[in-house]
């Protein structure tokens, strides 16, 4: 094994300790469904609903449905601004 790559525990603290510090700045994202989590990581690429969809293996219709309880529950209105507010991601 290489020294600079990590283990598999290595990666699960530094997964952990990412995400208190994305918590830390977000906190509005402790509502997200596990799914919803899912869905969000990937609008804030340039993946379409289609590609996102098949991605995580749920229909089209499913990803629309969580897209629109993800900005509800983030307090925002489209993927415009998920993309602003969440840049930083």
């Amino acid at each position: 094994m290489e020294k600079d790559k990590l283990n598999y525990f290595e990666y699960l603290i530094l997964a952990e300790s990412e995400y208190r510090r994305l918590l830390e700045k977000y906190p509005e994202i402790t509502k997200l469904s596990k799914r919803e989590l899912e869905v969000f990581a990937q609008l804030l690429t340039d993946k379409t609903q289609v590609k996102i969809a098949e991605e995580l293996f749920i229909s089209h219709s499913s990803v629309h449905f969580h897209c629109k309880n993800i900005y509800k529950k983030l307090n925002i209105n489209s993927r415009k601004q998920l993309l602003i507010k969440y840049k930083d991601i």
